[in-house]
């Protein structure tokens, strides 16, 4: 909200030298002051800056409140006119998505801790409903969007701490939960399709402490279908980590032959899966890959 103030100053000193009252007559003329909400600057900050564009689907996964670069210029991002709705699964209304099916483009399953994953059958899709509490009536509507032409985005793993899990005596038990964190996909499909693991283990410091560590990716570009990504990075940043891939379509492989990056259809829609990469390390590739696959399913409608 624009707000005009007008402050009218009159200074009136008897005496004053001829210096002093031309001082007063400048200081006597009204003096407009332009007072502009905080809220709505924000506002007109993010729509003059392009670069707002990663704050949004598909580079989800960065702390609250981080700052994010980006990896080019100001020209590139201000050339990308792409309209579409995207929501994390938990925040699904799928009631609504029901009735409006269009409404949204894209929906997204992030990784989950251990202690919140449910595995209760022998479907990975039913699995995370569980975890979700969604329903198996919403289930069916999500079954339906996709196969009706929505695309469902899976990062999807799950992780823990050192200290997540312990004996009766009450000692920490790691390899309780490294039993338990490898066992999370086995024995499990996507819709009658099978998947692939990536499991991934911190270094040891001691009982309690471990070392977060990276994992570099060298991407073979004659074997993926995506090109231009060279090297990626995965941060590891728990005790041990278990990220899983729906087997499909190999969009991305590395040059030790492992799929990173796969894509499904099913009807109309489709259901990719990745590793969830970093995006922010200029020296690597993670955000132009998202950019990438955004493109893409897009391009698929």
């Amino acid at each position: 909200m624009r707000v005009f103030v007008t402050v009218l100053i009159l200074l009136l000193f008897a005496g004053c030298s001829v210096k002093n009252e031309n001082i007063d007559k400048e200081l006597a003329k009204e003096v407009h002051l332009h007072v502009y909400s905080n809220e709505l600057q924000d506002i007109w900050a993010q729509r003059s800056s392009p670069r707002k564009l990663l704050y949004r689907f598909p580079f989800v996964g960065a702390p609250k409140g981080e700052d994010i670069r980006g990896k080019f210029d100001d020209k590139f991002y201000s050339s990308i006119n792409l309209v579409y709705n995207a929501k994390k699964i938990e925040d699904v209304d799928f009631w609504k998505l029901r009735d409006n099916p269009k409404s949204l483009d894209f929906i997204y399953v992030r990784p989950l801790w251990i202690k919140e994953y449910r595995k209760l059958t022998k479907d990975l899709f039913a699995n995370i409903a569980y975890s979700y509490n969604i329903s198996a009536k919403e289930q069916e509507i999500l079954r339906d969007w996709v196969y009706n032409g929505g695309k469902l985005w899976l990062e999807f793993g799950v992780y823990s701490t050192k200290y997540d899990m312990f004996n009766k005596n009450g000692e920490i038990d790691p390899r309780k939960i490294e039993k338990l964190i490898k066992n999370s996909f086995t024995g499990l499909t996507f819709w009658k399709k099978p998947l692939r693991n990536f499991i991934f283990k911190s270094d040891d410091l001691d009982l309690i402490n471990y070392l977060p560590t990276i994992k570099r990716f060298r991407i073979d570009e004659r074997k993926s279908q995506i090109k231009g990504i060279k090297r990626l990075k995965l941060n590891i940043y728990n005790y041990m980590e278990n990220y899983v891939l729906v087997d499909g379509k190999a969009l991305l492989v590395d040059k030790q032959g492992r799929t990173l990056v796969t894509l499904n259809r099913f009807g109309k829609g489709y259901v990719l899966s990745m590793l969830p990469f970093e995006y922010q390390d200029v020296y690597y590739d993670g955000e132009l890959l998202r950019w990438k696959l955004l493109f893409m399913l897009y391009e698929r409608r």
